[in-house]
């Protein structure tokens, strides 16, 4: 179900108390998915949040799909020109912009345009709040993970050598479909396009892509990555690494599967990789900074020999060993060498894989919620590299 009133409420007064702190009166939000978070619609508009915990709902149409229970009214605003005088009455004069999703042409339309008004940028606070997550959320974290594994059981079965990748994939997109998926991931990177994820099989997992992710794929002729018209064979790994949506909410998971036997080399260090997962999920705990989770994974990987490949997208190294979910599939924080530390709350997707030369991608990736208890698994697929029977 949609979230209550009081859950969005809660999401507004914590970013306007963050405003406030940071020294800023209002800010003005235009990316949907931010505007979302905080009423529960998708609109074509701008969302005023004020340091004094009001909001303002200003849409361009009036026929935009609103939220029934949004806690925010939407008043119909159809030029921008209006917006100085607006923010004027509302005793507005310095207010934070998201910079890191406008692009170059809207901010400089944005800064002509409110050229009286001092401008700044509440991105950081939008990933912070966004990064931390209530109850609701990861009920619906929780529920998308229990999507995906009910389609991966429902689609194994269907598998056979010598289908696409391409076949393959649209075979299990069809069962996530039925589930509710609407068939696209959210990314927060700029022109990094997802579908649902990545179907790859063998060596064809290891072609490296323009997108910054723990592997490529072959892709299609205008989508360099993900899925191929290569056809999957016996005795190869296959890498399934999807994202479960519940209401929005995505997890990451990454498994490996083989139709035949499996590869005695590749099994060797998929056994590493388990290793490593269990040993990186341990420091998953409120107060360890993302750096070090990413060293611990780097010196595992030298210390087991897996160095050469590990996280090798291509020629280069993938600067990441995971990353934060929710309405994004790649949220805040990345674990990487970056001195953030972990908060309660947080739901982070640890992928440690690396690129075999000659074999494909070895690898896992599950998503976990932080708690002051420890690290809590919210996907549930079986971890192990399952040999399959057709």
């Amino acid at each position: 179900m949609p979230p209550e009133k009081t859950e969005l409420l809660t999401r507004i007064e914590k970013f306007s108390e963050r405003l406030a702190q940071g020294g800023y009166e209002a800010a003005l939000l235009r990316y949907p998915l931010n505007i979302f978070y905080f009423t529960g619609a998708f609109v074509d508009g701008h969302l005023v949040i004020t340091s004094q915990k009001r909001a303002f709902l200003l849409v361009y149409r009036t026929r935009a799909r609103l939220f029934e229970d949004s806690p925010v009214e939407a008043q119909v605003f159809r030029s921008l020109k209006k917006l100085p005088q607006f923010l004027k009455e509302l005793g507005i004069k310095k207010f934070g912009l998201e910079a890191d999703r406008l692009s170059a042409a809207l901010f400089w339309r944005y800064q002509k345009l409110l050229a009286d008004f001092e401008l700044g940028d509440v991105s950081p606070f939008l990933r912070e709040l966004r990064a931390v997550k209530s109850p609701y959320e990861i009920s619906c974290l929780k529920q998308a993970a229990e999507v995906l594994a009910k389609a991966l059981w429902a689609f194994l079965p269907q598998l056979r050598p010598g289908m696409t990748e391409l076949e393959a994939a649209g075979l299990l997109e069809k069962e996530l479909r039925r589930l509710g998926h609407p068939a696209f991931t959210r990314t927060s990177g700029f022109g990094q396009e997802l579908a649902y994820g990545h179907l790859l099989s063998g060596e064809a997992a290891t072609v490296p892509s323009y997108l910054t992710t723990g592997q490529g794929g072959a892709g299609v002729y205008g989508f360099p990555q993900g899925p191929s018209f290569k056809k999957i064979k016996e005795n190869e790994p296959i890498l399934i690494d999807y994202a479960g949506w519940f209401e929005g909410y995505m997890v990451d998971q990454s498994r490996l599967f083989c139709l035949g036997e499996i590869p005695k080399k590749a099994l060797r260090i998929f056994e590493k990789i388990l290793a490593l997962m269990e040993a990186l999920e341990e420091l998953l705990f409120p107060g360890t900074l993302a750096r070090k989770i990413y060293e611990e994974a780097q010196k595992f990987a030298a210390k087991e020999g897996l160095e050469p490949c590990f996280m090798a997208h291509g020629p280069e190294k993938v600067p990441f060993v995971g990353h934060g979910v929710g309405l994004e599939i790649d949220e805040w924080p990345p674990i990487a060498q970056v001195e953030i530390p972990l908060k309660e709350g947080m739901v982070i997707a640890l992928e440690p894989k690396c690129h075999v030369p000659g074999l494909g991608v070895i690898g896992l990736e599950d998503t976990f919620l932080v708690t002051d208890k420890g690290p809590r698994r919210l996907t549930t697929f079986p971890r192990g590299f399952q040999k399959l029977i057709f």
